[in-house]
């Protein structure tokens, strides 16, 4: 039987920015976990961090909570991740307590995959930017060695090399985008040979780059207005991973996209 996976990112809720309109993500959070629990039906979701505009730190904590709580509302298991937005006011510890995770990097089993959840705040980076430290990195290549099954990959700030040149914000930005340690991360993905797809999310487009036979796949933020003519995305995507290891992604919203692996 195929596993199914629904995923949101970059939910931002809590006070409006110019171009994160964050009273909406509850809204839209709502209707995506309706959509999951009465017709995608997904084993669990995923949260891939950034889930609010940041202010202080018991707001942020509060609208923490909020946003998995309206998760929750899909009435399956709702592993959630870092985002570099979360740990502005809070710190990781912290964080990883609120998200319900016993540490900030793990991995779990669902539905005969292994899913990995890893943390590009090891350690935060000035402006945004990601990091995986050297002990999370060794951690991973013992985890992969480990694993049985079919393995997927989370984080929030991107892996692959993908190119950020005609982004609205990056360019003037730099190292903000991509995680630093990620070839070596790319790596050891690739050696395990177990790993069908990398996901993320931090860039607010839809992305997918293929190194090493690897699809890493950026999903859109749900609330994003720049590349909609004002009205929020509404993006987010629901995942198959088929027994026979062919793997489709279907991101939904105002900009929908498909990525489907060769056959």
């Amino acid at each position: 039987m195929a596993l199914r996976l629904g995923l949101v990112t970059d939910v931002h809720h809590g006070p409006d920015t110019p171009v994160r309109p964050g009273h909406v993500a509850l809204g839209l959070l709502a209707e995506f976990a309706a959509t999951m629990r009465q017709r995608f039906r997904p084993a669990a979701l995923l949260d891939l961090g950034d889930r609010i505009n940041d202010r202080e730190a018991a707001e942020d904590a509060r609208r923490i909570a909020e946003v998995l709580q309206a998760l929750g509302a899909a009435r399956v298991p709702v592993l959630a991740l870092h985002g570099n937005h979360d740990v502005v006011n809070l710190d990781v510890p912290t964080v990883t307590g609120l998200l319900g995770r016993s540490a900030p990097w793990e991995s779990v089993a669902v539905g005969g995959a292994h899913l990995v959840l890893l943390n590009t705040q090891d350690p935060m980076m000035p402006g945004g930017g990601g990091s995986l430290s050297s002990a999370q990195l060794d951690w991973l290549e013992e985890d992969l060695a480990r694993a049985t099954g079919p393995v997927l990959v989370f984080s929030h700030h991107p892996l692959d090399e993908q190119d950020t040149a005609a982004h609205w914000y990056f360019p003037t930005h730099p190292g903000c985008a991509l995680a630093e340690g990620r070839a070596r991360a790319r790596e050891i993905l690739a050696r395990s040979g177990k790993v069908r797809g990398v996901f993320s999310g931090h860039m607010h487009w839809n992305h997918v780059q293929v190194l090493d036979g690897i699809p890493y796949v950026t999903v859109g933020s749900l609330v994003e207005v720049r590349l909609t003519g004002g009205r929020p995305a509404g993006s987010f995507a629901e995942i198959t991973l088929e027994r026979s290891g062919r793997l489709a992604v279907e991101v939904r919203g105002a900009l929908p996209f498909r990525y489907v692996t060769p056959r």
